[in-house]
């Protein structure tokens, strides 16, 4: 018995001389790397959204950093939004495809490729009168709606869902669609309208101050679309193909935690991107979003979720661009997250050995 214990000291002491060895070893590595050997990318949001929610999530949580990826994240200023240019303001661009595919110029074709999901259902509801009766579509006959500009993914989303109901557009129901974004809540408050279609977190905090009340989610009434996308020159994903996939590789991760993490958790995460929202307002609107299934566990692009919205782009007379799927969408970086991407909850990860622990499991016979 004395035996077998009289080495453990000098075992003791060699296994804390070698954790003292990685420690410094792995401090020299991570301070000696040169971090311009790092990819970067910057990605341009056309309007800040909660649909980007996955995005936060994959910048906050460090996903992008995993794949030795630095993100530089911005907004796109609304003044150059019809004239961007990806070359000088930005590498990928966070929009939804209506506006910069489907609306745009005639002839312009397959300019910008989408490549990645990061939202499958629209985000819009529509409010009612806090007054109002139970929702139904047939009490919509003869009364008016405050929208959006015709042309405007959102207006085309509303449209659609009246089309479904049977409902003729601007006869039995009138669309206001010539009031700015910025100007609708307020008018609805003076009485303007019988229902308004808004977004998160518009819609909650509207219903919060007794304004209105969320009579339905449009999201739920029409199929799935494509509602927010990474785009990006085709000549760019080819040129810069490796730091795509890096991209794509951390939004997968963000949208597998999301899927698994609750409202609180992934508002915890996100907070910092939307300071003016309170903490509860914040996890009421990503509940109501995640019960909608607006966002998917992929960033994969399927073809028909595509052509839905191509579809009805063109049944509100707003195609102006036609865009096969083929051309319009690249999913080999998505296809190829989705198989090597993978996310391990922390309370399903092996736990680490401590170094008492790991001395204890050593044999001395």
């Amino acid at each position: 018995m004395r035996k077998r214990w009289k080495w453990l000291p000098l075992i003791l002491l060699l296994t804390a001389a070698a954790g003292l060895v990685t420690y410094g070893v792995n401090t020299y590595l991570l301070w000696s790397v040169d971090k311009n050997k790092s990819d970067r990318i910057r990605v341009v949001e056309a309007t800040p959204s909660l649909l980007a929610l996955p995005h936060y999530i994959a910048l906050a949580q460090g996903f992008y950093r995993e794949q030795e990826l630095e993100v530089i994240s911005s907004t796109l200023p609304e003044t150059k939004e019809e004239n961007f240019k990806l070359t000088a303001q930005g590498d990928v661009l966070l929009g939804d495809l209506n506006r910069f595919l489907f609306t745009s110029p005639l002839g312009t074709g397959a300019k910008l490729v989408c490549f990645a999901s990061l939202a499958r259902r629209d985000g819009t509801f529509l409010l009612s009168r806090p007054e109002a009766e139970v929702f139904s579509w047939d009490k919509m006959k003869r009364k008016s709606i405050l929208g959006d500009a015709p042309d405007s993914q959102s207006n085309i989303i509303l449209e659609e869902a009246l089309r479904k109901n049977k409902l003729t557009l601007q006869h039995q129901v009138i669309i206001i669609q010539n009031l700015p974004e910025k100007l609708k809540q307020g008018a609805f408050q003076a009485g303007v309208g019988h229902y308004v279609q808004m977004s998160e977190p518009l819609a909650t905090l509207t219903e919060q101050q007794g304004a209105g009340k969320i009579a339905i989610p449009l999201g739920s009434v029409v199929e799935p679309i494509p509602s927010l996308v990474f785009l990006a020159p085709a000549e760019y994903l080819k040129e810069h193909s490796h730091k795509y996939q890096k991209l794509v590789n951390g939004l997968c991760k963000a949208m597998l935690w999301l899927d698994y993490h609750t409202s609180a958790e992934a508002a915890r995460v996100t907070a910092p991107y939307f300071p003016d929202l309170a903490e509860q307002t914040l996890v009421n609107t990503i509940e109501r979003y995640k019960k909608m299934g607006l966002w998917d566990k992929t960033p994969v692009i399927h073809e028909q979720d595509y052509q839905n919205l191509q579809n009805y782009v063109r049944r509100a007379g707003e195609l102006t661009n036609p865009v096969a799927y083929q051309d319009g969408v690249q999913n080999k970086y998505a296809k190829k997250a989705v198989q090597t991407v993978k996310y391990i909850p922390p309370d399903q990860q092996p736990k680490k050995k401590n170094l008492w622990e790991r001395v204890k499991s050593l044999d001395f016979k």
